[in-house]
């Protein structure tokens, strides 16, 4: 073999894409890519930079392509990524891909960092199906999927596992009410709790149960919908008007996949199972909205999980997260 490692250059897109395409797309659960998505996915991502990407080739052949990033902004203290790296199976287990992760890890450290870590909270993340679906899909791996290939070739190079998170789906179309869920349903109406679209006229309260529930994240999410055309798509449970819980809003995808920004319930209303109802009402809602199907991840120890699991999910795919102090 005459190998040669060299940078991205265009003059080689459609080779890395081909190559993607025979080696990963139907071997792995991620999705295809052409030329112009995958462009758009890594070069034009303004975090891109040719400088972190390693393409190898045997004379003029195209064998495996890595890239890594970094966020532009980023201060010293946070991590690196390596986004993706494959090799052409017939010149694996020839450390090509040590050379590459080499490579990747060089230029990791020339932008002053100390560690690389592989999760969703990465510049470039990959759309991935669901298995035994028609292309059911979730747009980004939220880190490096269970005992695949690349998680066993990270482990043999220094990678250590540094926390757990899980895809779940659902299929829609299937979707109903069980006997248990119409039974908490009552119950809880029977309490004065009820669950329904958000209607600005009839509930109230935002800042109360915000105040009371200490989330940043699910406050900004929510209120960024309220001002957009979904504010009366957003799932609420309330109590006599006052806003106990929300999940969703109701948002279908071009692809049929029922969209999720969160579930909450205030911690003066927890406990009674308004999570699980409220969230099986979201499937229910987007099922009628015209879902296929729902997507979703969540960390391993999440106990929203347990919410999840009841209205019907089921844990598609594992993934961990990898880490390496370079």
């Amino acid at each position: 073999m005459n190998l040669v490692y060299k940078k991205y250059d265009d003059i080689y897109l459609a080779d890395i894409v081909n190559l993607w395409n025979e080696e990963i797309y139907g071997h792995e659960i991620y999705a295809e890519f052409t030329k112009e998505s995958f462009k758009e996915k890594f070069v034009n991502n303004p975090n891109f930079d040719i400088d972190g990407t390693c393409v190898c080739l045997n004379e003029n052949e195209l064998v495996g392509f890595g890239c890594s990033n970094v966020f532009k902004d980023s201060d010293a203290s946070s991590p690196g990524f390596i986004t993706c790296l494959f090799v052409k199976k017939s010149y694996r287990f020839q450390g090509i891909g040590t050379t590459i992760l080499n490579k990747l890890e060089s230029y990791l450290k020339s932008k002053g960092k100390t560690m690389v870590r592989n999760y969703f909270g990465a510049p470039i993340n990959l759309k991935w199906y669901i298995p035994n679906t028609n292309k059911h899909e979730h747009l980004g791996a939220p880190a490096v999927p269970f005992n695949s290939s690349y998680y066993l070739f990270l482990l043999a190079n220094g990678y250590n596992v540094n926390g757990q998170h899980d895809g779940y789906h659902i299929d829609l179309k299937k979707y109903e009410f069980s006997k248990e869920i119409e039974e908490k349903l009552n119950k809880l109406s029977s309490k004065g709790y009820h669950i329904s679209y958000y209607d600005e006229a009839k509930h109230y309260g935002w800042e109360s149960f915000f105040n009371e529930l200490g989330n940043e994240g699910f406050k900004n999410s929510v209120y960024k919908t309220l001002a957009g055309p979904y504010k009366n798509k957003l799932v609420i449970a309330e109590q006599n008007g006052r806003i106990c819980g929300f999940t969703g809003p109701v948002k279908i995808e071009p692809t049929g996949r029922a969209s999720l920004n969160g579930v909450a319930i205030d911690p003066r209303d927890q406990h009674q199972g308004l999570g699980k109802a409220m969230f099986s009402m979201l499937c229910k809602l987007s099922k009628e909205a015209g879902g296929e199907y729902m997507t979703l991840f969540t960390g391993a120890d999440n106990p929203a999980r347990n919410i999840y699991l009841y209205a019907g999910l089921r844990i598609a795919q594992s993934f961990v997260v990898m880490k390496k102090m370079l």
